[in-house]
């Protein structure tokens, strides 16, 4: 066989590993695994949440076409960019942070440790999944009933639709918290297993946050399911402080904080309290901190302030650790879904949705490179770009008066970001591979010189994002009335109330269309980048081949 059929050879096997290890990865976000083949060491153990970037993606994609099905409306643009953009903080500040955790859990375990389990045995693995599940309920139940935790946990329930996109909406301090509570159990467990089940427990919940799947049956009994976890979201009075287990309902039914679904009273997603009229991730991940502060130093007693700290943000002076679930208001179903919707034209959305569908795909392709990790200084410079660039299409979501200045300086900056990060990695890649890498790389870098280019030119011309709104708007204005006298006779009035009503119809036929050809453009662009993940994929597996 000559070097030319024997890469075709690899290639071809590659293509079939490719496959296998994506129906896996599927059925992890299902907690269907097996044991043995998570037995590494804990430092080596792959970052199962960003192996499963591609997975989500599709699940969002799908979880789309069936709310079109059912005739729900589609999830945001500025919902879908502030989730995803959130979840890749956390999984940089988890490079950062878990590496670290790691190492406690391994210290306290060759230390400490209580009693030796086997690693290899079935009851060790169940033994362990009972435990951080056991875990997990009480961190999530304390992120709800201390104030000072519910600042960090509180980002995750302003999500007023919930979706695929909602799991992954998490602060940064919700990670931290959630990575220190499971060190009691490094006592007992070895901390392969430990990690393995601290992030197994994070992926199911991935489909929890849907809508569209209905009541499972008697597997409501058995696990957790998405018409569970709605009315764990759901701000209606019986559903707060509801429903906290993740894998396993076991113990909201012997610890009395389970709640089933009622039919009668349709749920409602988000927090009781107001929800601050932006999209800046800043002030959404920490503007609650602010209000815990004020209600620190409104309290006149030391008793009273350490209350406002550690009892439920419902709490007050006179009433139970929780508060009393009278106050809680029935949500008002007459008003608007969203308590914030500023208007944003289509081609806003698309611009915002092409350069955050970026990050999650160059993360997956860097980090789940057979050939590299993520160092430490790599992970922090790309959070904090990250972070940049989710505050300033917050500011473009919210209309601010600078965001298109903001916006060409993150796109400037690209470039630095780009030479450290991708240009000193690519010599790690084989040829092949390279070549899809360059071609996806130019793209990129075309798409932020096209970007600079465009707002430097809307700068310039001062052009109107709702200026197609302006001219239907004063045809509405001619036939209004003023001072209660029309200024047309009524013949004339109706004549304009039809020319209105035609232009009208043909506008609104005209947003339709572009609405269709935005998202048809926008879903071949993503179709794109998919083939060129899985060619990376495959490439990168047949350069390590042929290394071997």
């Amino acid at each position: 066989m000559n070097s030319s059929d024997n890469y075709y050879v690899m290639r071809s096997q590659c293509a079939s590993d490719f496959g296998k290890s994506a129906l896996l990865e599927f059925l992890q976000m299902f907690y269907i695994v097996f044991p043995e083949n998570y037995d590494k060491p804990p430092i080596e153990m792959p970052n199962y949440e960003l192996n499963l970037i591609p997975t989500i993606m599709a699940l969002t994609f799908f979880e789309q076409i069936a709310r079109l099905f059912q005739r729900q409306k589609l999830t945001r643009v500025q919902d879908v960019v502030t989730n995803v953009g959130s979840s890749i903080i956390f999984t940089f500040s988890r490079v950062l942070f878990l590496g670290v955790m790691i190492h406690v859990y391994t210290f306290i375990y060759d230390n400490y440790r209580i009693i030796d389990l086997p690693l290899y045995s079935v009851w060790t693995w169940l033994f362990s999944l009972l435990l951080v599940e056991f875990v997990y309920y009480w961190t999530h139940r304390a992120l709800h009933e201390f104030n000072f935790l519910w600042a960090a946990h509180q980002f995750h329930h302003m999500a007023e639709d919930l979706n695929i996109t909602t799991t992954i909406r998490d602060s940064v301090v919700d990670l931290i918290i959630y990575d220190i509570f499971p060190v009691p159990i490094s006592f007992l467990i070895q901390p392969q297993i430990l990690v393995v089940h601290m992030q197994f427990s994070l992926i199911y919940q991935i489909w929890l946050h849907n809508s569209v799947v209905g009541d499972l049956g008697f597997i409501e009994y058995i696990v957790n399911t998405p018409r569970q976890h709605l009315v764990h979201h759901g701000k209606n009075p019986y559903c707060i402080d509801k429903n906290y287990g993740a894998l396993l309902m076991i113990w909201d039914r012997m610890f009395g904080t389970y709640q089933r679904e009622k039919k009668d009273d349709e749920l409602v997603f988000g927090v009781v309290s107001p929800t601050p009229a932006t999209f800046d991730p800043i002030v959404l991940q920490f503007g609650y901190y602010r209000d815990v502060y004020k209600k620190f130093c409104q309290m006149e007693t030391f008793s009273d302030k350490m209350s406002a700290l550690f009892k439920g943000p419902g709490w007050s002076p006179g009433k139970p650790r929780l508060g009393l679930i009278s106050d809680v208001p029935e949500p008002d179903r007459s008003a608007p879904k969203y308590s914030y919707d500023p208007k944003t034209s289509v081609w806003i959305k698309l611009y915002v949705a092409i350069h955050g569908i970026m990050f999650p795909f160059v993360l997956y392709m860097i980090g789940h490179h057979t050939l590299i990790r993520f160092s430490y200084g790599r992970a922090f410079i790309l959070m904090m770009y990250l972070l940049m660039s989710l505050t300033s299409f917050g500011f473009i979501f919210d209309n601010r008066k600078y965001a298109h200045l903001f916006e060409i300086l993150r796109c400037i900056l690209y470039f630095p970001v780009d030479y450290y990060i991708a240009i000193k990695t690519a010599w790690q890649f084989g040829s092949g591979e390279k070549l899809v890498f360059d071609s996806f790389m130019l793209v990129i870098r075309t798409l932020y010189i096209t970007s600079i280019l465009i707002w430097i030119l809307k700068m310039l011309i001062k052009s109107n994002p709702h200026g197609s709104m302006v001219s239907l708007t004063k045809e509405k204005e001619a036939i209004e009335c003023e001072n209660g006298k029309c200024k047309a006779d009524f013949n004339e009035n109706i004549e304009l109330a039809k020319k209105l009503a035609s232009k009208t119809a043909r506008k609104i036929g005209g947003f339709k269309v572009l609405n269709i050809t935005v998202t048809a453009i926008y879903i071949i662009f993503v179709a794109c980048l998919i083939g060129i993940l899985y060619f990376l994929k495959v490439e990168s597996c047949t350069s390590l081949l042929n290394t071997v």
